[in-house]
């Protein structure tokens, strides 16, 4: 769905350069990376790596059973799992510029909201918005 997508690699706790290939999404959400099976294959890691590499406003991890539902500005989780959502930008450190491919990166001051079913997110806010 997002105009650049995670198109292999591996599941993995330290973000690195290498453990995850970039390609062309379909555009739906652009400014987004989207990460799939994400709790349950531990793929943290994989998600603030393709975001480091990949210039995005939000890294958005869904687990299985679980979905968004986008409209307009939100998107509404639905499901048995959470999605968890990770703001990248808001970094106040990283090492991407001088690490190795295969070097565990730094990252320090990244926001992460994980968010169950009947919660929403605000895209434009990037602010989660509290269920009823």
């Amino acid at each position: 769905m997002p105009d650049v997508m995670i198109i292999e690699g591996e599941s993995e706790t330290n973000p690195r350069a290498d453990v995850v290939k970039m390609g062309a999404g379909m555009g739906f959400l652009p400014g987004i990376v989207v990460d799939q099976h994400f709790a349950q294959r531990g793929r943290l890691g994989r998600l603030i790596s393709a975001l480091l590499l990949q210039p995005a406003v939000l890294g958005i991890g869904i687990d299985e059973d679980t979905a968004v539902i986008v409209n307009g500005g939100e998107f509404e989780v639905i499901g048995q799992g959470a999605v968890t959502v990770v703001d990248e930008p808001s970094a106040t450190h990283g090492n991407m510029d001088g690490a190795l491919r295969d070097e565990a990166l730094a990252v320090c001051g990244v926001k992460l909201h994980i968010l169950p079913q009947g919660y929403r997110f605000n895209l434009t806010t990037k602010q989660p918005v509290m269920k009823a």
